[in-house]
């Protein structure tokens, strides 16, 4: 059991959670993703490297060079305090993601506009936890994968999917179902509370689902960047 607690633990690492957001947000068929691969028929592949690149690969890439460094005892940075740093570098690496994002939908008639508000939502969230993790260690992990169902049930209700209503239904189940096996898994480990896994639950899908769902982002707010 320990060795499936690990292994659940690196799958559904926060770091991934927005690879997993895209590859399910891009493969449902929904008016916008049908308009938005007419327009691009090969900007899916170019998107997702680019997401991984500064979502996974830099993050992970800091926080070596941090372990390295000693900056942080551990790859897993089960100390709380060692988390702040590693998050404040997160968000900025996510922020520069959003942003071009943000510009990319102007160019492309709004077509990121779903997804565009969860990648704000998550946002937000990683400036939530932060704040947290100041005080109080909070389960990043079962955070990040309540934030993709919530988020994900909402983007199927907004974007009206135009087919594979049932694949929708069950991809929605099996979210649920991975937040139950992360929050075992964290709780197994002994890497959390029960409370601080039940924080990060309610906190992760409420925030996400809710932003989601009334479309929220900053776009006007930010329009002098641009």
């Amino acid at each position: 059991m320990t060795i499936f607690s690990k292994v659940i633990s690196i799958i559904f690492h926060p770091v991934f959670t927005v690879v997993y957001s895209y590859l399910i947000y891009f493969n449902i068929q929904n008016i916008y993703n049908q308009m938005l691969f007419l327009a691009a028929p090969k900007i899916y592949w170019a998107l997702l490297f680019f997401l991984f690149l500064m979502i996974v690969f830099f993050p992970l890439l800091t926080i070596y060079f941090m372990y390295r460094t000693k900056a942080i005892s551990s790859m897993s940075i089960p100390i709380r305090k060692e988390r702040l740093p590693v998050l404040i570098l997160v968000t900025i690496y996510y922020l520069m993601t959003y942003y071009i994002f943000r510009y990319w939908n102007s160019t492309l008639l709004n077509l990121f506009h779903p997804y565009l508000s969860f990648l704000f939502a998550g946002l937000v969230l990683i400036v939530t936890l932060t704040v947290i993790t100041y005080f109080w260690k909070i389960s990043l992990h079962s955070s990040s994968i309540s934030a993709l169902c919530g988020g994900m049930m909402a983007e199927t209700l907004i974007a009206h999917p135009v087919g594979g209503q049932e694949q929708v239904f069950y991809i929605n189940m099996a979210l649920l179902v991975f937040i139950g096996l992360v929050s075992f898994s964290r709780l197994f480990l002994k890497a959390h509370t029960l409370s601080q896994t039940v924080a990060g639950i309610a906190l992760g899908f409420s925030l996400a689902f809710s932003l989601v769902f009334f479309q929220f982002y900053f776009c006007n707010y930010l329009s002098f960047l641009a």
